[in-house]
């Protein structure tokens, strides 16, 4: 009789063996590292200034469009008599100020919005407002009050549903209803509050993120209805070069023609007078050589003479103590044979590029130049500083005053230089002086 075979042996039981914390499985690390990332745009304050152009533009807007319409009704009202006609470019000027308090708003929470320039109603006289309301730009910006009694608010409402959400989670009424939740379904807090914190940290982190996303289209809506055209800047900017281009040219051709002259008024004659004397020299060398002496010295004076001017004249081109000592040291040297005492202030913090530094250069010893020639001045003083991205050249006088900014070769000359690196040139010079000449001049340091 045969046995049977033991049995075998149970298989082991392969299922997880739980050990009664199901949070041992996490990746503690990447949950810390996903939270950091989704809460860390609160510690941004782009996200909050956003808001606040959210909010203060959404409150802005009904205000506006109201007192808008009230001043655009009373003005249609009296119409009439004849006075409302004076109230039509005011109405249009408050829409305009409305365009530049979005403008203020934008670049508060760090957008740009390059307002549209009405068209200029100066010397229109009684057509000014039949201009204004031929302008329309300025219908823009009535339209931009319009639009955004409406877009103002509705964004308003977006940007800071995640924020309303927090509230309503923190101290509404929230509640899990089925696989889901409401808000606002009247349930006691209380009884809900274990999902009421985990929720207002999901709705937390959103609050930025949102705020800057209908910021940046509420800023994009804006600058299509009022700011500039980028068509109309790439046409400005296209004018404004070719002004350059030309004002380079008329500057090139007037140096040239002032080279020209002073070498035919001054270095020409000089050599011409030299020749003659070492002539005359010549001829009395034997017959009376007192007389050949003196005309040798003067021969040599007039070479002195000439050498002084042809310095003068280099330094108009391109004097070597620029490059070797600075600009400082280059109008000092200017100046130091000045018939009057001009004073020389050059920030020494300044490091500027050869090109920037030649600029500067030339404009004061223009501007020089014409205070010897033309202002009777007892006294001028000479200021270079560095203001912001630019450098400032600042010639200040005591002369009679009295300079025409739109005449004298001089005076163009420093404007074509100034307008052909984009900078700007200020003349103040009433009638008696004092005159003060200010340029500025982009700076490109070393």
């Amino acid at each position: 009789m045969s046995t049977l075979p033991p049995p075998l042996p149970p298989e082991p039981d392969r299922r997880a063996v739980a050990t009664g914390d199901p949070t041992e499985s996490w990746d503690w690390d990447r949950v810390k590292d996903l939270a950091e990332r989704w809460f860390r745009p609160l510690t941004d304050k782009r996200g909050w200034l956003a808001l606040v152009y959210l909010f203060v533009g959404g409150v802005a807007a009904p205000l506006a469009f109201g007192l808008f319409v009230a001043a655009a009704a009373v003005t249609f009202g009296l119409l009439f008599v004849l006075v409302g006609f004076l109230l039509i470019v005011p109405v249009f000027a408050f829409a305009q100020v409305v365009g530049r308090l979005e403008q203020a708003l934008a670049e508060l929470a760090g957008y740009r919005i390059d307002l549209r320039a009405p068209a200029s109603l100066q010397g229109a006289g009684l057509a000014t407002p039949f201009k204004a309301l031929a302008d329309p730009v300025r219908w823009r910006y009535v339209g931009f009050v319009v639009i955004n009694l409406v877009l103002a608010p509705v964004l308003l409402a977006f940007g800071s549903f995640p924020l309303s959400l927090v509230v309503q989670a923190v101290f509404g009424d929230g509640i899990v209803n089925g696989p889901g939740f409401t808000i606002g379904t009247g349930v006691d807090l209380a009884a809900t509050g274990v999902l009421a914190l985990p929720l207002a940290a999901l709705f937390a982190g959103a609050i930025p993120r949102v705020a800057l996303w209908v910021a940046a289209l509420k800023a994009q809506i804006s600058s299509w209805l009022i700011g500039t055209d980028r068509l109309a800047i790439a046409e400005q900017r296209v004018t404004a070069l070719s002004a350059q281009r030309s004002d380079i040219l008329d500057a090139v051709a007037s140096e040239r023609r002032r080279i020209e002259r002073n070498l035919h008024d001054g270095v020409q004659q000089q050599l011409v007078a030299i020749g003659l004397d070492l002539g005359m020299a010549e001829q009395q060398l034997q017959r009376d050589p007192e007389r050949a002496r003196e005309l040798i010295g003067s021969a040599r004076s007039k070479v002195q003479g000439s050498i002084g001017e042809l310095r003068q004249l280099g330094r108009g081109l391109h004097p070597a103590i620029l490059e070797d000592r600075g600009i400082d040291a280059a109008l000092s040297a200017v100046v130091s044979g000045a018939p009057i005492p001009i004073s020389v202030q050059v920030d020494p913090d300044l490091d500027l590029s050869s090109d920037v530094e030649e600029t500067v250069y030339f404009v004061a010893n223009e501007a020089i130049a014409n205070v010897l020639k033309h202002a009777r001045a007892r006294v001028a003083s000479v200021h270079v500083t560095k203001v912001a991205a630019n450098v400032r050249v600042t010639v200040h006088d005591d002369g009679v005053g009295g300079v025409d900014a739109t005449s004298g070769t001089g005076i163009a000359g420093i404007r074509a230089r100034v307008n052909a690196v984009d900078g700007s040139l200020t003349i103040t010079s009433p009638p008696g002086g004092p005159t003060t000449i200010v340029a500025e001049i982009p700076s490109h340091d070393r």
